[in-house]
């Protein structure tokens, strides 16, 4: 009997936890880690946090949020870990709708945001990300999510790299054994690259990755850097770039990991309207290579494998260049939706100018929303070569956004970008976290199941209106939600089989 999941493996979730890597504290001013809660629910959501693990710094809040607004929880700075620790410093957020967590972790002139994955989408393989060479450590940091979770940690193959653990040192190349529990975290740093770090466990982990704090490219101005990992069941070989808003010139930085072997990636792009290839060879799986693209290229990034790919934004330099390092998941296209709900996180001196970088459809670029409002008519879309995407950013006010196209079949990918003097940050607006990194299986379809149902590399494609949309020779196969007769679905559009069957029947 096929039996289907009761939710889309999206950012959006019920049951998050969190936690707060190593930053530097400016001038021995301790600012406050933040968590931002904010739904697409049109009804009231109810929300707890708690850090039940850390006797030094207990908390339990409750509250309630709505569609369009935010809730903004302030942490006792206890909670960020220091060091390489094993401790138990994460925070539980519950909730009895669907939220969006975002987590912001700033200091003064240190600040970077994630956007914190619901417990059902979490994994149990990762690879991680630094950035290189780093000012100060490079960091990584393990949740638990299930007590007893054995967890096994693979250091990269790298001359001189030392971890020391409860009294154990562990060197390059070497694995490291730990176990979790519920609300457990472990942090590991080093000032050598820990990129590539492979963590494998026993239970879905949630895991960080990023710097304490770093210059990226030439200039003195330092920030941290943190994101989130999406699963290697989640990674995808299809992406699509947009330049880092208004640097002048200076350009970004991507880094580029292997999820396996012998791994072949194509960029290419328009630079400034001139055309741009770039081919990448990646022996090893967890290997990585560094890049520094022209701040005017849009590109289309192709790889053989699976793999993960960051942008990061340069170290400002000169006084007119207002913004800093941050670390940024570029989504894979096949993990595109179709709406987001985000707000953007405050500055420590005042506000960023924020910017939304999206890409989408170049046929569907009119019914793209941003809080009901259409983009402005002179708003410029630059092409994403070899494809029929374009790029481009808007600048956008300080508070709570809803972006969404008019055509539910549609979507694009967004990023929200903030800079200021001494300080960026930059995140993922939201993203799908389908296992697309998987044996494909060919399974029984329902309607906006959010499953590769023929295995075709495309996810929910056809309309179901009893023609053959995909031109493949097959009819309704692998359908958006929802039918166009019968009776209307449920938001998620999912059922279980004793449901889907008695549906099914009065629909024939």
């Amino acid at each position: 009997m096929v039996q289907f999941t009761s939710a889309v493996l999206d950012n959006r979730g019920k049951e998050f936890l969190v936690a707060f890597m190593e930053n530097e504290v400016y001038h021995g001013n301790d600012i406050n880690p933040e968590i931002y809660v904010t739904t697409s629910k049109k009804t009231i959501v109810n929300v707890n946090v708690s850090a039940s693990g850390n006797p030094n710094a207990q908390l339990y809040k409750t509250f309630s949020v709505i569609y369009g607004q935010t809730q903004l929880v302030k942490l006792n700075t206890s909670l960020r870990l220091n060091h390489t620790e094993l401790t138990k410093k994460a925070v539980l957020i519950e909730a009895d709708d669907e939220i969006v967590v975002y987590v912001v972790n700033r200091e003064g002139m240190s600040d970077d945001v994630y956007l914190a994955m619901p417990i059902d989408a979490l994994g149990k393989e990762y690879y991680t990300v630094s950035y290189s060479p780093a000012t100060h450590y490079c960091l990584f940091a393990v949740i638990g999510v299930y007590d007893e979770t054995n967890v096994s940690i693979h250091l990269p193959h790298i001359h001189h790299l030392s971890v020391s653990l409860n009294g154990q040192t562990y060197h390059g190349n070497q694995w490291m054994n730990v176990t979790l529990d519920r609300l457990s975290t472990l942090q590991v740093r080093s000032k050598h690259d820990l990129t590539g770090s492979h963590i494998v466990s026993s239970k879905p982990i949630a895991v960080l990755s990023g710097n304490k704090k770093t210059a990226v490219g030439h200039g003195d101005s330092r920030d941290h850097l943190v994101e989130m990992l999406l699963p290697l069941s989640s990674w995808g070989s299809n992406f699509a770039t947009v330049p880092i808003p208004d640097r002048h010139g200076k350009g970004d930085m991507f880094r580029f990991i292997a999820s396996e072997d012998n791994t072949h990636v194509h960029v290419s792009g328009i630079n400034s309207g001139k055309p741009f290839r770039d081919n990448i060879k990646l022996d090893k799986a967890g290997q990585h290579v560094q890049k520094h693209y022209s701040s005017g290229l849009y590109s289309h990034i192709v790889a053989d494998k699976a793999i993960s790919v960051f942008q990061f934004s340069l170290t400002q330099i000169g006084h007119g260049d207002h913004a800093d390092p941050s670390m940024i998941t570029v989504v894979p296209i096949e993990q595109y939706a179709f709406e987001y709900t985000f707000t953007t996180p405050e500055y420590s001196h005042g506000n960023y100018s924020n910017y939304f970088m999206f890409i989408i459809d170049s046929s569907q670029t009119s019914g793209l929303r941003i809080d009901n409002r259409s983009l402005a008519g002179n708003q410029i879309f630059h092409k994403i070569p070899e494809t029929h995407l374009v790029g481009g950013y808007v600048e956008i006010s300080v508070g709570t956004h809803t972006v969404m196209h008019t055509d539910p079949t549609t979507v694009f990918g967004g990023i929200l970008f903030g800079k200021a003097v001494h300080e960026s940050y930059g995140f993922p607006v939201g993203l799908l976290s389908k296992p697309i990194n998987t044996d494909c299986l060919v399974s029984q379809m329902i309607e906006g199941d959010k499953i590769d149902n023929d295995c075709d590399g495309e996810i929910d494609e056809e309309q179901s209106d009893g023609k053959d949309n995909d031109g493949d020779g097959q009819i309704d196969e692998d359908c958006i939600c929802c039918p166009f007769s019968g009776p209307k679905l449920p938001d998620i559009c999912m059922y279980n089989t004793a449901s889907f069957n008695s549906t099914f029947s009065k629909w024939k």
